[in-house]
């Protein structure tokens, strides 16, 4: 009898004890949710074609890379700003859908926002849990203002922030080609 109630306890003690930490500081979650934050900004300033509020989350020392060919070469500050007014001009109704598409692993429910991600749990280099490099996925939807036509993009993002939590390493993965196929053939099919 004894010993089942000693089993008991010590099942009883282990059940009870503080869940496995993940390995994640909580200033490094803070962290990565304030550039969560940062990123929402920056979209709600596109959405809103409130340029000033869109460059409010970005540093004056940006490097972007488009996602468009163009050589390779980074854009600083000045073409970032020029790309996001053309941005603004060319569409109306701009809204970002985070983590929009197919689910990014099994292990996630269908409710999962997987749209942000960040350090390093495998990887071909150090594996780390800084959160400065923050990964994005999504759909950007649209309305052509010139032509009235309604599109999507599904989005890629690399995005890295500096001391002060403002984006300054940001390269963009679409089909940037596509956004341009999506009105040639709403305008091809309103002539119809």
């Amino acid at each position: 009898m004894k010993r089942i109630l000693f089993i008991f306890s010590l099942v009883l003690i282990i059940s009870c004890e503080s869940p496995v930490n993940n390995g994640v500081s909580e200033e490094n979650q803070a962290k990565f949710e304030q550039q969560i934050q940062s990123f929402r900004t920056f979209t709600e300033g596109i959405s809103k074609k409130d340029l000033e509020l869109t460059m409010s989350v970005i540093s004056d020392d940006i490097q972007w890379s488009p996602p468009v060919y163009n050589g390779g070469e980074t854009i600083g500050y000045d073409g970032f700003v020029e790309a996001l007014k053309g941005y603004i001009e060319t569409f109306d109704y701009v809204q970002f859908l985070e983590g929009e598409g197919p689910n990014l692993g099994p292990a996630l429910s269908a409710d999962a926002n997987t749209a942000f991600w960040s350090g390093s749990l495998y990887s071909s280099a150090t594996p780390t849990d800084d959160p400065s490099g923050l990964r994005v996925y999504g759909v950007w939807k649209w309305k052509h203002t010139e032509s009235g036509a309604e599109g999507g993009n599904k989005w890629y993002g690399l995005i890295n922030f500096n001391e002060e939590g403002k984006i300054y390493g940001f390269s963009d993965y679409m089909d940037y080609h596509g956004m341009q196929v999506q009105i040639e053939n709403y305008l091809k099919s309103s002539q119809n």
